[in-house]
């Protein structure tokens, strides 16, 4: 088994363990809707800003514009006077911070998750609301039913921090409270009726944005979870590819050289039988032995032997032709299956490959040695089906070479 194999079958206990869900609490506060945990509420935020920049820049759009429209009953109502003036004045300048604060958030969408901000634009916003009271004290009964309107807008259509919204919603209506009374006195059971009356729609505003925040962050956590998971099966499947991968390569190659091993060498010598049969073409095997290499372990050890193993497959790799298939079966001995090549050519190819190694010094750690090998190389006979018979032929033909005075090829 190579080294690569081993390591991933080491993984496998790790795999098989539980995989668990992303750290953090996912619960959701049932009167603020925000996590429970911190970190998670400020994961979602960053994870939304731009979705969230998005809505509160057309909420405060939407705001500036509707400031603006009024200002046509103001002006049918005032004339061109100074207190239209003044209206005027105030609309203007709620429409233009109204219009900068969304510019801000356009450029920067991380202000549409800090409450601060958000809240600090709405009590500006609403405390120059307050100066119609001043300004057209006999529409108080309409600008209190507009600030109703107002109060679950606040919840439902302005993106802020419940808790935040809480306290701009308390802070309108007790200056709405303040203003009425201002202009027209009233007693402690009409301020009463008053209080709950603009209570009704933060209640129902807070409601309403409660359930929306719980359903959207349990949308959120449930997405996240599915990511998580999917995560880990996507590594889990890579690493099974993986896996199976190196077994398929310890299956088929020899863990030293790197070359097909007997079994893959015999598979691919079946299919290019076929394929020579099929289209009528020669095919050619070669076996080369290294010779005397018996001495390299004896005298340098079985290490610098496999040393010497793992450079002659790379020499056999950088000197066959890409189409020739390379084994190893076994000891010193290797294999070279020639498709589409006759006798003479598998001989010249062969020549070539021995001189090579005969004039290329092996590294064998500090030290480099000259190796020499002999090669038979035979071509298939017709009806010749088994590889054992080629390999019997070459071998034998390469024992001739050996006899013969070894580094050298002899055709079968």
């Amino acid at each position: 088994m190579t080294e690569q194999s081993e390591s991933d079958l080491h993984l496998l206990p790790e795999r098989q363990r539980v995989p668990q869900p992303p750290a953090g609490n996912w619960k959701v506060s049932g009167w603020t809707g925000e996590f429970r945990d911190r970190g998670v509420e400020s994961r979602y935020l960053q994870d939304n800003q731009h979705l969230l920049g998005r809505q509160l820049r057309m909420a405060l759009l939407v705001w500036a514009v509707l400031v603006m429209l009024f200002a046509v009953p103001d002006y049918h109502a005032l004339g061109s006077s100074t207190e239209f003036g003044i209206m005027l004045g105030i609309r203007l300048s709620t429409a233009i911070a109204l219009i900068a604060f969304a510019w801000l958030v356009r450029q920067r969408p991380v202000l549409a998750t800090q409450a601060r901000w958000v809240s600090a634009i709405e009590v500006g916003a609403i405390t120059l609301f307050m100066g119609i009271y001043l300004m057209r004290p006999e529409l108080a009964a309409w600008t209190v039913t507009l600030t109703l309107i107002m109060l679950i807008a606040l919840f439902i259509f302005v993106p802020n921090r419940i808790p935040a919204v809480l306290g701009v919603s308390v802070y309108m209506a007790v200056c709405t409270m303040v203003m009425v009374d201002y202009i027209n006195p009233k007693t402690g059971r009409e301020l009463f009726g008053l209080g709950v009356l603009l209570l009704a729609p933060i209640l129902i505003g807070w409601g309403a944005a409660v359930r929306t925040q719980v359903l959207q962050r349990k949308q959120y956590a449930m997405w996240r979870k599915a990511e998580h998971y999917n995560g880990i099966l996507t590594r889990e499947m890579e690493e099974r590819a993986r896996l199976q991968d190196a077994l398929l390569l310890q299956a088929t190659t020899d863990s030293l050289t790197g070359l097909n091993n007997r079994r893959q060498y015999e598979r691919l010598f079946g299919q290019e039988i076929a394929r020579a049969d099929r289209k009528g073409q020669a095919l050619a095997l070669c076996i080369i032995d290294l010779d005397h290499f018996k001495q390299v372990n004896d005298t340098w050890g079985h290490s610098a032997g496999d040393l010497v193993l793992k450079a002659v497959a790379q020499l056999c790799r950088e000197n066959f032709r890409t189409i020739d298939i390379l084994g190893r079966l076994g000891g010193e001995e290797f294999v070279v299956l020639l498709p589409d090549t006759d006798l003479e050519t598998a001989r010249h190819i062969a020549n070539r490959f021995i001189r090579t190694l005969a004039t290329t010094p092996l590294s064998i750690g500090d030290r480099e040695v000259n190796i020499t090998a002999t090669a038979g190389v035979v071509e298939r006979l017709p009806g010749e089906m088994m590889l054992e018979s080629l390999v019997q032929r070459a071998d034998a033909a390469m024992y001739r070479g050996k006899r013969a005075g070894r580094n050298q090829v002899v055709a079968g």
